[in-house]
């Protein structure tokens, strides 16, 4: 066999694993990455969503001495409490205890102790959640592994099959049709897909194959962190014991761990002579994701012991876990993970697209039953993409409109998310495939756009009113949206100008959702 036959059967292969590959994990891979945008600002949305969790910045100590007065209150007999203070992207302060299996948290005003009534939300959490498991569990966190893995066949078959191209980029020989937007795209958020890829598999590797750590280190393993932390815990010994303020320990943790760098604490055996008082370090400024921590007795205040260093194999695996959740680099970093997130969608959407428009004549002139085939991939295209994207923009809606009492109102939201991505489904089946990407796209800016307004009228913290109190984390949210609505809009009208200009040769919808529309 020649040199250019090989050359050619390589790329053949190549694009037929890119093509099938792509379109197969495509549907998955958007909604994994749309998710995973949003969840860049978790703590925003997550805030957003709390609106009644709205109070002034104090200083740590003062906090600390309102949750440690209200746990005093609350749970004097607890096995466990725990304190979250007030952090930049996360200025509540919230409390928890254990007692058996019982856990129970509370968020408090951090000037007066006084405990906040707050909406039942899983907040932006959920979009981190369905991120890396598809809210399924060990199932969900299978295929977001398995859709890591194809993204990495993608990403290199890509780069072999469109080598002209990629020239073309760095020659800014850009051209505006379906496979150039996807190339281009993909060659200029290739860095960016790379490393989160990688990264967020070597994150998932130890949760689904624990097999491997386990020979290494036994069946007591619990992770890297567990196996390289130092144990400073201290049984219960059923003794009385006063418990020292914490807040005179504070400074002793700050000495050891950096002055303003305490975000939570862990008081293990309250009212126990032998209570333990652990001081968890920030990692908002620094690309290990893992918290150094200061350990005192709680009853003499004795330093039992402190680690703020680790071995280097905990440390890459931490580094790397660090570069997925961007959370080192504050807001630039943050914003430059989402603007590349977002043009990473656009790279899959326009790919899944361009696997449609390429085929659109073939398939056209194709027995039934391929016709139907194809349609059926034209629906899957606008539901993976246009309606993922109201699922989550309904999500957002119902924090709102849901009423206050309604009972398990955060899993209501959440089922509110999968209702309205069904629903879409469904019409992605009913209209026209040039119909349906148009409305679905008006319903996704609309409601985009909608929501600072629903947010207006129903809480006190409006975009005016968040911008007058300097409330920059709940803005942020409404203005991002809106913006974001604005885009879907201008493409919502270019689709709409595409359709009055072309007569689309599946115009037809599916005989058996719609029979009579069908058959004429």
């Amino acid at each position: 066999m020649t040199k250019s036959k090989i050359t050619q059967t390589f790329t053949q292969s190549m694009s037929e694993l890119h093509t099938w590959a792509g379109l197969v994990f495509g549907w998955l891979l958007f909604a994994i990455f749309l998710t995973g945008t949003l969840s860049v600002f978790e703590p925003e949305l997550t805030h957003w969503m709390q609106p009644s969790l709205r109070s002034n910045q104090v200083q740590p100590i003062q906090a600390l001495s309102s949750a440690e007065l209200k746990l005093r209150q609350l749970a004097p007999q607890a096995d466990t409490w725990t304190i979250a203070l007030p952090q930049n992207r996360k200025p509540d302060l919230e409390i928890g205890w254990k007692k058996g299996k019982a856990t129970l948290e509370r968020h408090l005003d951090p000037q007066t102790g006084a405990v906040l009534k707050v909406r039942d939300t899983e907040g932006g959490h959920f979009f981190a959640h369905f991120h890396f498991e598809l809210h399924s569990g060990k199932a969900g966190l299978w295929l977001v592994s398995l859709a890591s893995v194809v993204m990495l066949a993608a990403l290199v078959s890509g780069i072999a099959i469109r080598t002209q191209v990629i020239k073309d980029f760095f020659l800014l020989r850009w051209r505006r049709t379906w496979l150039n937007v996807h190339t281009m795209t993909g060659v200029f958020t290739l860095p960016f897909v790379l490393l989160i890829t990688y990264t967020g598999l070597t994150i998932t590797f130890f949760m689904l194959l624990p097999v491997v750590p386990q020979v290494l280190y036994g069946s007591s393993w619990n992770g890297p962190y567990a196996v390289a932390a130092k144990n400073f815990d201290r049984p219960r010994a059923n003794l009385p014991g006063e418990l020292v303020p914490l807040t005179q320990l504070l400074p002793l943790a700050e000495k050891e761990l950096g002055e303003g760098s305490i975000s939570f604490i862990r008081v293990n055996n309250p009212g126990d002579r032998q209570s333990v008082v652990t001081f968890f370090r920030k990692i908002d400024d620094s690309i290990v994701a893992i918290s150094s921590r200061a350990t005192f007795d709680g009853v003499t205040g004795e330093l039992l012991g402190s680690q703020t260093t680790w071995n280097k194999y905990v440390q890459i695996y931490r580094s790397l876990v660090g570069l997925h959740i961007a959370r080192f680099g504050g807001y630039p970093l943050s914003w430059l993970y989402f603007g590349a997130g977002l043009v990473s969608c656009v790279m899959i959407a326009t790919g899944l697209v361009f696997f449609t428009v390429k085929r659109r004549n073939r398939y056209s002139r194709s027995t039934e039953l391929t016709q139907y085939m194809y349609r059926a991939i034209e629906a899957l295209n606008i539901t993976a993409v246009a309606g993922i994207t109201i699922a989550c923009a309904a999500y957002l809606w119902a924090n709102r409109l849901l009423p206050l009492g309604f009972n398990d109102r955060a899993s209501a939201e959440i089922t509110f998310f999968f209702i309205a991505w069904l629903l879409t489904l469904f019409h992605a089946f009913y209209r026209s495939p040039l119909q349906a990407w148009s409305e679905q796209l008006r319903i996704a800016a609309g409601l985009c756009i909608g929501l600072p307004v629903i947010n207006a009228l129903t809480t006190d913290v409006g975009l005016p009113a968040a911008i007058a109190r300097n409330d920059w984390m709940t803005a942020g949210v409404d203005l991002t949206s809106a913006l974001l609505g604005i885009l879907l809009a201008i493409t919502a009208w270019r689709v709409t100008a595409k359709q009055s200009n072309q007569q689309h040769p599946f115009k037809k919808t599916l005989g058996w959702i719609n029979p009579e529309q069908s058959s004429r």
